[in-house]
């Protein structure tokens, strides 16, 4: 197990939270990114609870024939659960992005479970950090 540092953004809203995941779980997630998306249409990935302490959840999905995707992202902040439920901060956003996007994404994710050090970032049309 290691700790995964998730930072979310399609430019207009912005979350962040730590999850924990395997090196096996990620490294599967990764290759399946791989030509994503030939060979299936949808393609999920997710780490932690859902209203549990911390969670990550990422939906893959296919927009139109112009080969854009979108990325509906779900984050739930480390609060412990004996809090009230309304108190968990939660994000739930969309990003747009091009399969080349996904192909950089898929190389650095790989990296990053194999070694379990770096960054794996993954750019929208119009929330790169940049800007």
């Amino acid at each position: 197990m290691f700790e995964l540092k998730v930072k979310a953004s399609n430019g207009r809203y912005f979350g962040a939270t730590e999850i924990y995941d395997t090196t096996e779980s990620l490294f599967d997630f990764a290759q399946k990114l791989i030509d994503f998306p030939k060979e299936n249409k949808k393609l999920l990935y997710e780490a932690g609870v859902k209203d549990g302490y911390a969670y990550f959840f990422m939906n893959f999905y296919y927009i139109d024939n112009t080969w854009h995707i979108g990325v509906e992202i779900n984050l739930e902040d480390n609060v412990a659960t004996e809090f009230r439920h309304e108190e968990k901060d939660k994000l739930k956003l969309e990003i747009i992005v091009e399969p080349s996007s996904i192909d950089n994404f898929q190389r650095e994710l790989s990296q990053l479970a194999t070694t379990r050090k770096g960054t794996a970032i993954i750019y929208g049309r119009d929330n790169r950090l940049d800007n």
